[in-house]
């Protein structure tokens, strides 16, 4: 009695794991009565399996293989992929074969005379405080897995599931029937078979890990000038904050750089961008330069000759015209961390006042009677 409560205990945990996990095609009223009469349907095909097997008890996994067979009406009572019912049902009957697994242990250690209760029981408490966080971390974890994860990374955790579970019944039918040198060999087959998948599982995973970072990266580059731009401004003066170093922010706008894009184009203006950048680059030899946006650039200093510096970016000439136009000059304005501000937005702000400020002093020497 107390064993085909134990089975049917299993059976309802996974078929109510598969109802809370999965997309559902019908009604709660539908879906329990096709399970109900497919439930009578399977008991009936088991009992004269059950005669014909030697020791056909829940311990050899029989009834586990066979429990695969609900793939049937699971197929077709939820609407979503074949691989993605089988990855559920494979988690939840690695689930109940391990806590199954775990409650027979109780039962051999506590040596009570009535064995299948004690199983039983076991059982039934290990689900009241378990099954709801498995069920949580099914449907959280498994399912924002398989949903973000691409074919081929999804077969490889299918046959890893798919190994674990075979591992888990034949390790349990060796406490329940006991060992054998075929037995053993066959366990250590599983074992290669799970550690071989499971590295190529991480290999997957690092690999997508890897190709996000790199499109991270992409995203913090500007294409014409592969410069950082803004947002790999934002990240690297956050760690310097976030450290306390000391540092300026050197606010850069290229003069008559509309005037040069409306009178010769932008292909040039993109060719003077780009002279102005290799110039810096080649004569500073900086690497925490930015372009913030079209014809504002950024430079991060940390040195202690500010001044100095900033005279010999405003002295800059082209070394070579590749774009036939002559460099026009630029305008600069600076901020101090922390003595102008806690904050990117705060320096920058004081950085593009300061800029803003040189610009009109330029162009007032420029046009004196404006």
């Amino acid at each position: 009695m107390f064993n085909t409560l134990i089975a049917l205990q299993m059976l309802f945990v996974n078929i109510y794991t598969s109802y809370m996990c999965s997309k559902k095609k019908y009604s709660p009223l539908v879906t329990w009565t096709v399970f109900v009469i497919f439930t009578f349907i399977f008991i009936a095909f088991m009992r004269p399996i059950q005669n014909i097997i030697p020791n056909p008890g829940l311990g050899s996994g029989l009834f586990m293989i066979t429990g695969f067979l609900y793939i049937i009406p699971l197929k077709y009572l939820y609407d979503q992929s074949i691989k993605y019912t089988i990855l559920i049902m494979c988690s939840s009957w690695i689930y109940t074969m391990l806590t199954f697994s775990l409650s027979v242990r109780v039962g051999y250690f506590l040596q009570l005379d009535w064995m299948s209760l004690s199983v039983f029981l076991t059982q039934t408490i290990i689900y009241i405080i378990t099954l709801p966080y498995f069920l949580k971390s099914v449907r959280e974890k498994l399912t924002y897995i398989l949903k973000n994860l691409d074919n081929k990374t999804i077969d490889t955790i299918l046959g890893l599931s798919l190994l674990w579970f075979f591992l888990i019944i034949l390790i349990n039918y060796t406490f329940v029937a006991g060992t054998s040198f075929a037995l053993e060999l066959l366990i250590i087959l599983f074992l290669v078979c799970n550690v071989t998948l499971s590295y190529k599982l991480f290999f997957s995973l690092i690999s997508v890990n890897e190709t996000a970072k790199i499109l991270r990266e992409r995203v913090k580059i500007d294409t014409l000038t592969k410069l950082r731009n803004r947002e790999g401004l934002y990240e690297d003066t956050l760690n310097k904050i976030d450290n306390s170093i000391s540092f300026a922010i050197i606010f850069i706008d290229l003069d008559d750089f509309k005037s040069i894009n409306d009178s010769f184009g932008h292909v040039v203006g993109d060719c003077y961008i780009i002279e102005f950048v290799n110039t810096i680059k080649r004569t500073f030899k900086i690497d925490n330069f930015y372009r913030m946006s079209g014809d504002e650039f950024i430079i991060i200093y940390e040195g202690n000759e500010l001044a100095s510096f900033c005279c010999k970016i405003e002295e800059l000439e082209f070394v070579e015209k590749k774009s036939g136009v002559a460099f026009r000059g630029l305008s600069l304005g600076y901020s101090l961390f922390p003595s102008d501000g806690n904050n990117l937005s705060d320096l920058l702000h004081v950085a593009d006042i300061n800029m803003y400020q040189k610009k009109k002093e330029k162009h007032y020497h420029r046009f004196p009677s404006r």
